[in-house]
């Protein structure tokens, strides 16, 4: 048998320490703060499993082959006012983004009732920020300057692309060549998830990617149009399901795989023909198995693949929208958010359309979590947050204890936790202190809690963790120097130029640093993250687990 590593003897440590500690705290006061804490504390804890890489790719495969007998059975009517809902907002929206003239075949037409400008593509394509399969390096740098991959229904759009961008034409008429890589599709990975799950990635062609995220910006410009902005919805959906489970009005629901189950033939059904045909061109048609074979895909596309997260958003709001249309007999024409949220499969909707917004979106291919969905009783989950009675009983993660920076992060979520539920946890802090490999840091509360404990109790000149990264030095003949430069993946330092690629969670390193508290400041103290009562309370904490 394996032998644990360092990071996983510290993690059964403190999980053990703080079961131990959580159950005498429910002896003492029965909250359910305490009881949600004892029940998902190792919920997301990073252990190694031999067998969970496996399982999710067995996982994977037995999900994408179900959906080759699946067939959509949504109604006539949901399936038109769903689909005449996602048009009208594609419609506007584009008339508002690209309002002059368009060109198409070398003809003119007025910019109205289009759902589709792909003039947008190639003004916001861009690349992301992990790997690209055939692809070396994940800095910008390194793939910038390497042909792009891509599949055979995407190398059209990508000509275009390279056609159209001056430096990419530049380019490639130095090279002699068209920039472009031809592969067959997509390559499975996995990424630790909790300690049950690995959680399965496609690894995208370059070439696709950079399109597919222009084409994600464009449905994440859709849905703010009518409201919805991804990347400010979160604290909407915690906010309504404080209310839900204060009042009892609102159920929230969560999906099973859900970006793995949009079929191709809902968003066949759904989408607007433009789209459709984009959305198909851009896609990986087959996907590379970890033991090398080539599977089929019948999903539209997998996780985190550029456009999956807003597609599907738009995608489930349009259902709610049609069921709504069919429950009221008429058309409403727009989305009430204050009793209704979507982020992606975490979903908000008023307790009685619970049964029909559940039959709407099996008939759709999605599976309900149930596990995970509440309408009944005070408890109410959604985007991380857990409410009960209107009380934040939302646990603690620790995920991983590998090195200080992480157990900095476990120990001020830690002390967070117990300052605002009254209770104290003085085993399990003093155990992670006792982890730390050198003297511990405090430091203010304005701080990164990767760099010591966020405390008042501040000197005023104080150390911290800082992490480093190891720069990437750049040559300065780079084809592309002035636009990364300008982009901000590059800058000038010394006789360099070098760019910051993202830190290595394997090879991160840090250093001792010293910093001083701003002029006028006597205390750590920031009004902005903690309230003062908060802050005095993680204080005293901190002074009790300080060892004399």
């Amino acid at each position: 048998m394996k032998k644990p590593s360092v990071a996983e003897s510290r993690l059964s440590a403190f999980f053990s320490t703080l079961s131990a500690e959580l159950r005498d705290r429910q002896q003492i006061d029965a909250s359910p703060s305490v009881d949600r804490f004892l029940l998902r504390a190792t919920k997301k804890a990073r252990f190694t499993g031999t067998d969970l890489r496996q399982k999710a790719v067995d996982g994977f495969v037995e999900l994408n082959s179900s959906l080759s007998n699946f067939t959509l059975s949504l109604s006539q009517d949901q399936t038109r006012n769903a689909k005449h809902f996602i048009t009208v907002v594609l419609e506007r929206y584009t008339s508002l983004v690209c309002p002059s003239e368009l060109y198409l075949d070398g003809k003119t037409y007025p910019n109205v009732q289009e759902t589709l400008n792909e003039d947008f593509l190639y003004d916001n394509w861009r690349f992301g920020p992990g790997a690209s399969h055939e692809v070396s390096g994940t800095h910008v740098v390194d793939k910038i300057i390497q042909n792009m991959t891509c599949t055979t229904r995407a190398i059209p759009r990508v000509h275009r692309l390279r056609r159209t961008n001056p430096y990419f034409l530049s380019l490639d008429a130095h090279n002699g060549s068209d920039g472009i890589l031809e592969i067959r599709g997509s390559k499975l990975d996995t990424v630790p998830k909790n300690q049950d799950t690995e959680r399965t990635i496609a690894i995208e062609p370059s070439g696709n990617m950079v399109l597919k995220l222009a084409a994600g910006l464009y449905l994440e410009g859709a849905l703010r149009y009518i409201g919805l902005d991804i990347r400010k919805q979160q604290p909407i959906n915690k906010a309504l399901a404080y209310s839900g489970s204060i009042t009892g009005r609102l159920a929230t629901l969560d999906l099973k795989s859900a970006s793995d189950r949009i079929s191709v033939d809902l968003v066949r059904a759904l989408m607007p023909t433009k789209w459709f045909d984009l959305l198909m061109s851009l896609r990986s048609e087959e996907i590379k198995l970890p033991n090398g074979e080539w599977v089929k895909l019948n999903m539209i596309s997998t996780m985190g693949n550029g456009f999956t997260f807003p597609l599907m958003t738009l995608l489930l709001v349009s259902l709610i929208y049609a069921y709504r249309c069919d429950s009221r007999s008429r058309s409403v024409g727009f989305i009430d958010w204050s009793e209704t949220a979507v982020f992606g499969d975490d979903i908000i909707i008023p307790v009685g359309e619970y049964e029909i917004c559940k039959d709407t979106l099996l008939r759709a291919g999605f599976v309900i979590n149930d596990d995970k969905s509440y309408r009944d009783g005070f408890f109410r989950e959604s985007c991380g947050g857990d409410y009960y009675a209107g009380q934040d009983v939302t646990p603690v993660y620790v995920r991983s204890l590998r090195d200080d920076s992480e157990i900095y992060v476990a120990i001020n979520q830690l002390l967070g936790w117990c300052a605002r539920n009254r209770t104290f946890l003085p085993r399990s802090i003093m155990l992670l202190r006792g982890m730390l490999q050198g003297s511990c840091h405090l430091i203010p509360e304005w701080c990164s809690e990767t760099s010591g404990i966020l405390c008042r109790s501040v000197k005023r000149r104080y150390k911290l963790l800082e992490t480093l990264q190891d720069p990437k030095i750049v040559s300065d003949d780079h084809w592309f120097l002035l636009p990364l430069a300008s982009g901000g993946y590059v800058y000038s330092s010394g006789r360099h130029i070098v760019g910051l690629p993202r830190p290595d969670r394997n090879t991160r390193r840090s250093r001792v640093a010293f910093a001083r508290l701003p002029k006028g400041y006597l205390d750590g103290w920031d009004p902005v993250t903690r309230s003062f009562d908060e802050s005095r309370t993680v204080e005293l904490y901190v002074e009790l687990t300080t060892p004399r």
